[in-house]
């Protein structure tokens, strides 16, 4: 016997069974008292009875909690925390005029991503000052050369953009990854300084979506962990920063040597030497003439295609049980875009075979979409 009985039931249903179990000396038509009373009643049951069945099947499966229900019962069950949204920060520069930025002074990209100055400083041409994105979300990561606009007026300032990209904006955790997490924590056995251990306190980390664990990689007691971050992509050198200060701490002398390394500083057991580095791109040319369908336009094809793609390599980032870039997959993501009627002349690296992943205890790859071309034929 299950713990839900997945038989649908209607207030209407409810509303009839309380009727039926009226003595018959009751007039029970429409119109009449216990006919109001019970589709009533029978309203506010079904309400009760939906709670039940949801709270049921998320006795039988976390996975059918709604994500704030899932979000408070693995922190309570399990103290894993669902990692929030963040946004980009860095510089811009100021490329002309001089005058005076104030605390919370906006700048935009060309779409409308807003940016806010987090100091009051005065510059002048070339000068930098700090900004951070007023939304959250992986959409405030940004090209440089691309936060330009004035939106208000700023006496002397004429001209500013940003002369690196930003990064380490990222969305909420999703579902599908908070279960992951919670169902690694139970069937996973966590013991200081075991694997289990190490992946864990990466994955801890806002921003950290994937992590690799190479044991004794370099010698007795030394810990290599890799990670991705949480778009799937290399991570930035301030998150592989931030997840080395929370597993094994350190810092440089005048001499480069690393002074509290291995010294449990961190969440790592003492006498336990923990690198963390980022994944190594795999660099990748994709190249095909497409036949499109009726209707639809090169560039926007293109668009569609580099997302499928993308897509793809997202789902096998890190992941130790594949060792290759699948050419059909490849072709199948482009298929199954909708402006795709078809192609031909696929090549990856100019060439038509799968191309190989290395995972050892020197590079630890994962593939990034380099160039695509796409040839209407």
């Amino acid at each position: 016997m299950t713990l839900v009985d997945n038989t649908e039931i209607t207030a209407q249903e409810i509303a009839k069974s309380g009727l039926d179990n009226l003595p018959a000396g009751y007039q029970k038509t429409v119109g009449f008292f216990a006919w109001d009373f019970f589709i009533a009643i029978g309203e506010i049951l079904h309400q009760i009875y939906k709670k039940i069945i949801y709270i049921a099947k998320c006795l039988e499966d976390p996975s059918n909690m709604d994500y704030e229900d899932l979000c408070k019962y693995t922190y309570y069950t399990r103290n894993i925390e669902a990692k929030k949204a963040t946004g980009s920060s860095g510089f811009l520069t100021v490329t002309n005029g001089e005058g005076l930025i104030n605390k919370g002074t906006i700048f935009e990209t060309r779409d409308g991503i807003k940016f806010q100055a987090i100091e009051e400083k005065q510059v002048h041409t070339n000068d930098v000052f700090e900004v951070e994105s007023v939304d959250k979300g992986k959409k405030t990561n940004v090209v440089k050369n691309s936060i330009v606009v004035i939106p208000t007026t700023i006496q002397g300032i004429v001209s500013v953009t940003n002369n690196e990209a930003f990064v380490n904006g990222y969305d909420d955790e999703s579902k599908e990854s908070l279960l992951n997490r919670y169902y690694e924590d139970l069937q996973k056995p966590i013991i200081s300084g075991n694997i289990y251990h190490y992946r864990k306190l990466a994955l801890e980390v806002i921003g950290v979506s994937k992590a690799i664990v190479k044991p004794l990689w370099n010698g007795d007691n030394t810990v290599k962990v890799v990670i991705i971050d949480s778009n799937k992509k290399i991570p930035s050198l301030d998150l592989i920063k931030s997840v080395q200060n929370h597993i094994d701490p350190y810092v440089l002398d005048e001499k480069g040597a690393k002074i509290g390394w291995g010294c449990g500083n961190g969440a790592a057991p003492i006498g336990a030497y923990c690198t963390v580095v980022g994944a190594d791109a795999l660099n990748l040319s994709v190249s095909f003439d497409v036949i499109l369908k009726n209707g639809a336009d090169l560039d926007s094809t293109k668009k569609i295609v580099f997302n499928a793609i993308e897509e793809y390599f997202s789902q096998i980032a890190l992941d130790e049980n594949v060792n290759y870039v699948s050419y059909a997959k490849i072709g199948v993501a482009i298929m199954n875009c909708e402006n795709v009627l078809d192609y031909k002349n696929l090549k990856l690296n100019d060439d038509i075979n799968n191309i190989l992943i290395i995972n050892n205890n020197v590079i630890s790859q994962i593939p990034v979409l380099e160039n695509l071309t796409v040839n209407e034929v």
